[in-house]
Order: C-alpha cells, then structure tokens, then sequence
C-alpha cells in the first residue's frame, strides 16, 4: 500500500492541481459571466422600452397633429367638426374642442365626445382648463401676431391633459384654437395595451408584463419616461417568468453543470488512461515475472537431468536398482518439462489465434485414469497419493482432443501438488450424467480467496498469496485449462475456501461421433 501511495504521489501535481486551478478559474469567471449577463441583460431591457417609448411618443403626437390640425375654413364651419374629430381619434381621448375667436374679441368655443357628437355649453367640467389653455393664443390673435401652427401640451392640470394646435389665417394670423383633452385613467390604459402591442411585435419570443404610469418601482421594473404628453408618466416592463438577476442564475447552473460534466469526463478519461498505464505496468510485471518464472521451472529439471545422466555416464552408478532410479528421475524431469514446454507453445497459439484441435472419439474415464497413473508414478516417492473414482452412468465415446484434454488434467493435478501445502492426498472424480460429464479435481491445500476465482484465469496471474511466491510457476496453466475446456463447449467451475483446499470441476458437454462435428477445429 505504501509504494502504491508513493507512485500515486505524482497524480497530485500533475493532474489534481492543475484541474483544480482550472476549475477555480472557471468558477470565478462564470460568476463574472453571471454579473455580466445581468447588467447586459438590463441595458437590453433599457434600450428595447426606450425604443417602445419613443414609438408611443410618434403614434401620440401623428394622432393628435391629424385630430387637432384644422384650417381657418374648416374652424369656421361648424358642421364639419363633429365629422373630423370622429375620424381622427387620439388615444385617451375625453373630449375635442375648437375654439375661434371673433373680431368682436369673444371667444367662441365647441365641445366634441370622442364620437363626434357636439356637447353643448360651457358647464362641462373641463372648460375651464381648455380656457386657460387657449389664453396665450387668444392674446395672440388680439395683437394680431403671427404664429407657427405647432402642437403644444399643457399639462397644468394633471386632470386634463391637453394637447392644442392653434388655427391660423392665409397671414398666419392665429384666428382659433384646435384641441383634444385627455383622460388619464383611459389614456393610461390605451397607452399599455399599444406598448404591448409594440413589445410583442418587436420582441414576440420575449414575454414582459408592461406598467404604466407614475408610481413604478424601479427595482423591480426597467422603465423609460414619455417625452410628448404625460411627462411625468414611465413605461415599465418586468419579465413575465424571471429577473435578470434570476436569468443570470439559470445561465450560471446550467453552465456549471456542463462545466461539472466536462470535467467528470475529463477526470474518467484520466482515471481510464491512469488503469490502463497501471494494467500494462501489471502486465508488464506478470510477464518479467513469467519469464523468470519460466526460467527456474526450465533450469532446475535440466540440471537434474544432466547431474544424472552425468553420474551414468562416468560409471558411478552401476547398481541396476540405482540406474533404474536415476532413469525414473530422468523420465519425470523430463515429462515436466515437455509439460512445461506444451504450456508455452499453447499459449503463444492460442493468442496468435493457431491453435488447432484434433476431435476423436474418447473414452474419457479411460483418458483420465491413465493421465492419472501417468502423473502419479514419478510422484509417489514424494509421498504424492491421488485417488481415482468413477461414479454414475458410463458416458458414451466423446469427441474431444485427447491430448489438449490430458494436458488439461496435469495442469491442474501439477497445481494440486504445488500448492498442497504438506497435504498432498489429491482426488479425482469422473461422474456420468445424461448431457454432461463432470471431471472433478480436489486438494486439501491452501484454497484461493473469493475475490481471486475469477482471476486466476487470466494470463501471467498468480495468486497473491505468501506460499505462491515460494512455488515457481508460469501462471498460464489454468488460462490455458479455460480456453481448452472452452473450446470443446464446456466450462470450468471453482470450488475452494482458504486453508481447506479446491476443488476444479470440468463440465463436457456429452457429443458422440454421431453427431456433425468436424474432426479437426481451429478455435481461438
């Protein structure tokens, strides 16, 4: 554990802390995006309601210059009063009024409804703010001073807001006065449903609750003043579903948690690269360690070998017990190393994709009691004691490779041997069934750990246990026992709990030379 800490120790610089920093950096600068946003979004909102604005001012002042705009012919006849301002509504509109002024210095004044019908007599309660208004332009026409004909509003009485345009002769002398009164709770109300109307049509995807009037709360609305009538009044929009500031919080989530999932992916890719740099070293240790491995298992039988065969050859052996010993010796070095040599040239076809399987008919309790006998005889000397049995029905002839089936068999009795831990009793059990044949071999040795069973089928795997690492090995046997099983359409099962020993389980599956296999079969 200590030298996988110290190993990991460079992850940390190199990868912790610059990702770190890289979030951080992210982080402050999506805040900074958030504050951002908010002001920018605001100045939008400032810059759309001011163009909203300013489209009000236009419509109100085009609608009042055509209600209000009468000649000097038209403001002496009466008739055609009603008519005009019928055709030329103001929004907001409460009432219409013409006033002409005689040479007599009397001031002759009409009252209209929006509707064009003529209200009659100066009792209305808006008369005496269209008298005040009319002042100036009746003092005008008694000097007989010229006069532009613009509109002008007076806005003196906040009741009765007016909007004027006084009528001038063929000298632009000011002869009457052309006006329209304004209601402000009508006015307020028309003056809303146009700046919705503008809203949507500039901004259709955008929905704002739109104020009118003088009392909005700038805090919680953007709002811009008229500039042509009801100066005092403001145009606010608010968002219909969120705030800028709300907006802005949704932007920052929302970019944090893709922010967050790039990097959980960057951290995942970087945890996949790190595994597979940690698997090739593995791998890379479980080779070195195979080829040393590899080299004691070839080393030491050669050199029995060549001790014994050197002691024939120089005559020191001449007791026909002893030769017949030493030829014994020399018999079952030599079958562990064509064992061990098998193994190796397997493996190298099996990952080359070359292995080749010979199919004949077998009897296979006859196949594993000889390779049985076979293994044990040059064992017994060592105290080695396998037992074998037959149970159940006699299976019929099997196709399978005898020589991948036996060579099966001894990897698995060479490591009941190695790893029998002093108890080297050994059994095994060849039961019959009606669609499987079951192959049992059971040791009372050290047993292999729950977490490790699936495992030891992999290459170059060894069991890390402290008696593993006392006992030489290749660590292809059981990779190989797998795929050999495997390739006649069986399986391998594990039976095994530490310290009570293991038992392999070969299930082949019953197929007679009946039926359509082909006898030679290339399988990876």
């Amino acid at each position: 554990m200590h030298r996988v800490f110290r190993r990991s120790l460079w992850f940390v610089p190199v990868v912790i802390l610059p990702v770190g920093a890289l979030l951080v950096m992210q982080y402050r600068f999506l805040r900074t995006l958030e504050q951002k946003s908010v002001s920018a979004e605001r100045n939008w909102q400032r810059g759309a309601i001011e163009m909203v604005a300013q489209d009000i001012d236009d419509q109100l002042r085009r609608s009042a210059q055509a209600a209000v705009s009468l000649t000097h012919v038209q403001l002496l006849s009466t008739k055609t009063h009603g008519k005009h301002f019928r055709e030329s509504q103001v929004p907001g509109a409460r009432l219409y009024f013409a006033t002409r002024f005689t040479e007599e210095g009397k001031i002759d004044t009409r009252f209209y409804d929006p509707k064009g019908g003529e209200l009659h007599g100066w009792w209305h309660s808006d008369a005496e703010a269209v008298k005040m208004a009319s002042m100036p332009w009746h003092s005008a026409h008694k000097w007989r001073r010229v006069a532009e004909p613009a509109l002008q509003v007076d806005e003196r009485d906040p009741r009765s807001r007016i909007i004027q345009r006084p009528v001038v002769d063929e000298s632009w002398h000011v002869v009457g006065v052309a006006g329209v009164v304004l209601d402000p709770k009508l006015a307020r109300t028309k003056i809303r449903a146009m700046a919705t109307d503008l809203w949507k049509a500039r901004y259709p995807k955008r929905a704002m609750n739109v104020r009118v009037g003088d009392d909005i709360p700038r805090r919680d609305y953007i709002s811009h003043s008229l500039a042509f009538v009801f100066t005092n009044w403001r145009i606010g929009i608010r968002d219909a579903c969120t705030s800028p500031e709300q907006l802005a919080a949704q932007q920052f989530r929302h970019n944090m948690m893709w922010t967050g999932g790039a990097f959980f992916v960057l951290f995942g890719a970087i945890g996949l690269a790190g595994g597979a740099v940690a698997r090739q070293m593995r791998l890379s240790q479980m080779k070195s360690d195979f080829v040393s491995n590899v080299s004691h298992e070839l080393r030491t039988p050669l050199s029995s070998i060549r001790v014994f065969g050197e002691y024939m050859r120089l005559g020191r052996v001449t007791k026909d017990e002893k030769i017949r010993e030493y030829g014994e010796y020399i018999e079952a070095e030599s079958r562990r190393l064509t064992a061990l040599i098998n193994n190796i040239l397997d493996f190298s076809k099996i990952e080359s994709a070359e292995k080749k399987y010979h199919f004949c008919a077998t009897d296979i309790v006859e196949l594993v009691e000889q390779t049985v006998e076979g293994f044990e005889m040059p064992l017994r000397d060592a105290g080695v004691s396998i037992a074998f049995a037959f149970e159940g029905t006699p299976p019929p002839l099997l196709l399978l490779d005898k020589d991948a089936i036996a060579q099966v068999l001894v990897n698995l009795l060479d490591n009941a041997v190695k790893y029998s831990n002093g108890n080297k009793n050994i059994g095994v059990t060849v039961l019959g069934g009606r669609d499987e044949v079951h192959v049992r071999v059971r040791d009372h040795g050290i047993g292999i750990a729950a977490a490790e069973r699936k495992k030891i089928f992999e290459k170059f795997y060894r069991v890390g246990s402290g008696l593993v690492h006392d006992v030489k090995g290749s660590g292809l046997g059981l990779s190989i026992v797998q795929h050999v099983v495997q390739a006649h359409g069986g399986r391998v099962e594990v039976e095994s709990e530490v310290g009570a020993g293991s038992t392999f389980t070969l299930v082949l599956p019953i197929r007679t030379a009946t039926e359509n296999v082909p006898m030679t079969q290339e399988l990876a």
